[in-house]
């Protein structure tokens, strides 16, 4: 069987979603609640069962996760988020803020991965999968992923075991574990987030905004694993 990734109840208290985040998500869920399609008769779709083994998938995660480590300076992204949309003029200054050239180049960033989303969406059945299960798809494809690799380490250094005995040195690696299992769990839940932004696509503005706070939520829920980290002994 495929090593599957430990989680230790000690450090996973709960995150409570950030707020910005959590008003994007109420903010979807009305909008897609209001704006029903009509009733086409679908193709069956897959399951999640194996959708981590699907390439197309993997690069959604990959880019996703790219554009998450290319933000400049997370503080100004909170304070573009501060009101839980973005203004045109916001717009504007966000390219240069995810690490791109022009406005063009951000664009088309979003549009591909838009695309990759609808594929995906109409490939499998989403709707019909659990949360967990859902998390659970993303978090075998990271597994699988090894430009993830350095994802893990993403927010900080390893912590550093005091010049003490094998037990220090045993306690400092179960920490970093429980630290780098607490971040891909994080980058899983905003994964999921970005995923459900679809429906807000098609008003860019909307989407940005929708994906700006999966982002955010990313940074600020990470930032307590580090935390949780610090105090693990």
């Amino acid at each position: 069987m495929r090593k599957r990734i430990e989680f230790t109840v000690f450090m996973i208290k709960r995150f409570s979603i950030n707020k910005l985040a959590f008003s994007i998500i109420i903010l979807l869920t009305v909008m897609v609640a209001g704006c029903k399609k009509n009733s086409n008769i679908e193709l069956a779709k897959l399951p999640l069962t194996n959708i981590h083994k699907d390439p197309i998938f993997k690069e959604f995660i990959i880019n996703t996760q790219n554009q998450y480590n290319s933000v400049r300076d997370f503080s100004v992204l909170k304070t573009y988020m501060r009101d839980g949309k973005i203004s045109k003029a916001e717009a504007d200054l966000l390219p240069s803020l995810y690490g791109y050239n022009n406005r063009e180049e951000f664009l088309a960033a979003f549009i591909h991965l838009s695309n990759i989303k609808s594929y995906l969406l109409n490939k499998y059945d989403f709707k019909a999968s659990s949360y967990d299960d859902k998390k659970e798809a993303i978090l075998k494809t990271f597994e699988q992923i090894n430009e993830l690799k350095s994802f893990q380490t993403t927010y900080q250094a390893p912590l550093k075991a005091s010049s003490n005995s094998v037990v220090s040195t045993f306690i400092v690696d179960d920490c970093e574990k429980i630290r780098r299992n607490c971040i891909l769990s994080v980058a899983a839940e905003a994964t999921i987030m970005h995923i459900g932004c679809a429906a807000l696509d098609v008003t860019i503005l909307l989407g940005i905004a929708c994906h700006s706070a999966a982002t955010l939520y990313q940074y600020t829920a990470g930032e307590n694993c580090n935390l949780e980290a610090s105090r693990c002994k």
